[in-house]
């Protein structure tokens, strides 16, 4: 019986037998996430300077519990330039640094530059205000963002979207052009942000262009540092922002570009839930600093 050979391949099993598979390269992820620590409480020699840095602490305690933090009026605020020298380091090493950085520039006659920090306190901010490099004032303000980062981004900026031209590679910059004035005539106080993912888009290198020059460059330039970094900048189009994330790799790659057209976009702003555990963490850094200081009893409500 003479048999025809078998048509059908037969692969070996087991290891070798398989090709290896190639490893998938990607850009990563964000993998460190920063939580709340309460700050380290340092020796104090001077029992006045204490005593004044705890004072400050239930003066912000006392101003928080009292405001309505779901009314939309302006928190709490403190100058900061009354304090000594010792006080006010103090105070700063207390309130640390948290997530959020923002820098505006906005010339005019009084100021050219403000910087604002926010504490390890949720919603607890450091604004200072610069002439010229030099700080010209400091203040403590309590609020989901400072009211000056949205009167900044809006006095800087034009209603429309700056005229651009179309070059032969533009491929979606028309379409996303015609979606972002769509939705600045659309936009009006309180209504849900717009978001155009430019991330989920072919874009072409002259498309990228396009988009620039219609939006321009705005005065505000915030970075929040969580499950990663988030970049948000004002454009020169009010109510446009630019809202970018980027993994926390040394090259800090993009992994994610969007326009947000919103009076501010939310990731920058304090939930009242934060505002509220805020309150509750200042409240314990007093009777921390009560017990660990030495320093006579206190209540706070």
């Amino acid at each position: 019986m003479i048999t025809k050979p078998i048509s059908i391949p037969i692969n070996l099993l087991g290891p070798g037998s398989q090709p290896e598979r190639s490893v998938a390269n990607t850009i990563g992820v964000p993998d460190i996430v920063d939580t709340f620590r309460q700050p380290y409480t340092p020796e104090v020699a001077n029992k006045a300077t204490a005593e004044k840095c705890r004072q400050f602490f239930i003066d912000l305690y006392e101003e928080i519990r009292l405001w309505n933090m779901d009314s939309g009026d302006a928190g709490p605020a403190f100058a900061m330039n009354g304090y000594d020298k010792d006080t006010l380091a103090l105070i700063n090493q207390m309130l640390g640094e948290g997530e959020v950085a923002i820098r505006i520039s906005i010339p005019n006659e009084t100021f050219d530059e403000i910087r604002i920090q926010e504490s390890i306190f949720v919603g607890v901010w450091r604004v200072c205000y610069y002439r010229d490099g030099q700080q010209i004032a400091d203040q403590l303000e309590v609020s989901a963002i400072p009211s000056c980062v949205a009167e900044a981004a809006y006095v800087t900026s034009q209603p429309d979207l700056h005229p651009v031209e179309f070059g032969p590679e533009a491929m979606n910059s028309p379409a996303i052009i015609a979606e972002l004035k769509e939705a600045l005539k659309a936009w009006e106080p309180g209504a849900p942000a717009f978001t155009i993912n430019l991330s989920h888009l072919p874009m072409s290198a002259e498309d990228h262009k396009v988009i620039e020059a219609a939006v321009g460059a705005g005065a505000v330039q915030m970075m929040s540092r969580g499950f990663g970094n988030c970049r948000i900048s004002s454009t020169d189009v009010r109510h446009v922002w630019k809202v970018q994330y980027l993994n926390n790799a040394p090259a800090r790659l993009m992994i994610l570009n969007t326009l947000v057209v919103a009076g501010l976009p939310e990731e920058a702003v304090a939930a009242s839930e934060d505002l509220a555990d805020s309150a509750v963490r200042i409240k314990e850094l007093i009777e921390w600093v009560t017990k660990s200081w030495e320093l006579s009893p206190v209540e706070a409500k």
